[in-house]
C-alpha cells in the first residue's frame, strides 16, 4: 500500500531520482526550487505537489503542481499546471490517486498540463480534460537555418551510412532550394517607425507593454508583467539559451519575441524554438518582422533550426509567408479543464487562445 503526501521542498533528492530511473529530465536543485517555491504565484495554502511513497518510505511517484498568474478579460484566474508526473513500472497503478489530487485542489480556476506525451494525452482526455481549441497545435512549423548541420542530424536520425560526409553536398542542395522559395516572400517592411533589436533583459518597457496587452479581450493570458517574465526565464537566461528581441518604435515596446535553446541531442540537432510572441498593432508585419531577426540571429550563430509551435491563427498566417517547413508533433501537447464552469464555453472559442511554449512548464 502506498502513501501520497504534500511534496516538500525537501524531496527534490528521491524525486530527482525518480524522474531520471523513469526515463524524464530532473531539473537542478536551485531551479527545481526556484520553480515550485520562490514562484511569484504560489499560494502558500496549495500544494507544490505530491509523491507516492511504498511501505519503506521511498518515493516511487510524483506530480508536480506549478501555479501560474493567468487573467481574462483583466481578472485574475488562479491556474495550477501539471509539471514532471512520473511512477516507477511497479506503482503505476497507483498513478491516477496523483491525478485525482490535482483535479481536485480547491482554489483553482483553470487546470493546464501543456507538456503532455501521447500516452498523458489520451488519460487526461478520459478525465475530461480538453485539448487547445487550436487547428495546428500538432504541427511545428520551423525554418532551416544551417544547412548542411541540420542535413547532418536528418541522416543521423535515419541511421544512414556516412552522414558526416553527406551532409555537405545534400546541405548545399538543401540551402539552393530554400534560396529560391524565400524569393517569393520579401522581408516585411517596417511600419510607423518600426525597428526590431536584440535585448539583454526584460525592463519596464515591458511592464507597459503588458498593460496594453492585457486589455485584450476575451483572450486567456499568461501574465507577462518585466519581473514575471524575469522569473519565468532565468534558468534558461543563467544559461545563457535564451534570446529576447524588441519591436519598438518612437512611442516605445509594440511586440517582442523570445526564443530559448531547444536541442535534440540524440541526433545532433541544434534548434532554437519561440517561447513566446506578442505584438500590438499591425500584428501580421510585427510577426514577421520579429521572426525574421531571429532567424538572422540563428543562422549568425550556426544553430541549425528555428522551430514555433502553437501561436495564434493571425500570427501562424503571417509566419506561413515566409515560408516555413512543417513538422508533425506525435502528439497534441496542451490540455486544459476549467473548473470555473463560466469559463467552460469561452475557452471553448479558439480565439480565446494564443497558446505557445510560455503557457504551462513548456519552457521552464
Amino acid at each position: 500500500m502506498t502513501l501520497l503526501r504534500a511534496m516538500t521542498p525537501d524531496d527534490y533528492g528521491p524525486v530527482a531520482a525518480l524522474l531520471r530511473r523513469n526515463g524524464l529530465a530532473a531539473a537542478p536543485a536551485a531551479d527545481w526550487r526556484e520553480l515550485l517555491v520562490s514562484n511569484p504565484f504560489r499560494d502558500p495554502d496549495a500544494d507544490m505537489g505530491w509523491v507516492l511513497e511504498d511501505d519503506a518510505g521511498a518515493v516511487v511517484g510524483t506530480f508536480g503542481n506549478l501555479r501560474l498568474g493567468y487573467e481574462w478579460n483583466r481578472r485574475p484566474l488562479r491556474t495550477a499546471a501539471a509539471y514532471a508526473w512520473a511512477v516507477d513500472p511497479a506503482y503505476r497503478d497507483d498513478s491516477i490517486r496523483l491525478l485525482r489530487r490535482y483535479m481536485r485542489q480547491p482554489r483553482t480556476d483553470v487546470l493546464l498540463t501543456s507538456t503532455a506525451s501521447a500516452r498523458v494525452g489520451e488519460i487526461f482526455t478520459a478525465v475530461r480534460f480538453e485539448p487547445v481549441p487550436h487547428p495546428d497545435y500538432d504541427q511545428a512549423l520551423f525554418w532551416v537555418t544551417n544547412a548542411s548541420g541540420f542535413v547532418g542530424a536528418a541522416l543521423r536520425q535515419k541511421g544512414v551510412p556516412l552522414a558526416a560526409l553527406l551532409r555537405y553536398p545534400a546541405g548545399f542542395l538543401l540551402s539552393t532550394l530554400d534560396r529560391g522559395f524565400r524569393r517569393t516572400s520579401p522581408p516585411a517592411p517596417a511600419r510607423g517607425g518600426w525597428g526590431v533589436h536584440r535585448l539583454d533583459a526584460f525592463d519596464a518597457r515591458f511592464d507597459d507593454f503588458w498593460e496594453r496587452l492585457r486589455s485584450t479581450p476575451d483572450r486567456l493570458l499568461a501574465v507577462r508583467s518585466a519581473a514575471v517574465l524575469s522569473w519565468h526565464f532565468a534558468r534558461l537566461a543563467r544559461r545563457g539559451q535564451l534570446a529576447i528581441f524588441a519591436l519598438e518604435s518612437d512611442t516605445g515596446l509594440d511586440g517582442y519575441l523570445v526564443m530559448f535553446r531547444h536541442d535534440h541531442e540524440a541526433i545532433g540537432l541544434t534548434r532554437h524554438r519561440v517561447a513566446d510572441l506578442q505584438v500590438l498593432g499591425d500584428v501580421a508585419t510585427g510577426t514577421r518582422m520579429l521572426l525574421q531577426a531571429a532567424l538572422a540571429q540563428a543562422a549568425e550563430e550556426g544553430v541549425h533550426a528555428l522551430e514555433v509551435i502553437g501561436l495564434s491563427t493571425e500570427k501562424r498566417a503571417a509566419l506561413r509567408r515566409l515560408v516555413p517547413r512543417r513538422r508533425q508533433l506525435p502528439s497534441r501537447l496542451f490540455y486544459y479543464r476549467p473548473l470555473d464552469k463560466a469559463l467552460a464555453a469561452p475557452l471553448g472559442d479558439p480565439n480565446a487562445w494564443d497558446p505557445g511554449p510560455y503557457d504551462g512548464d513548456a519552457s521552464l
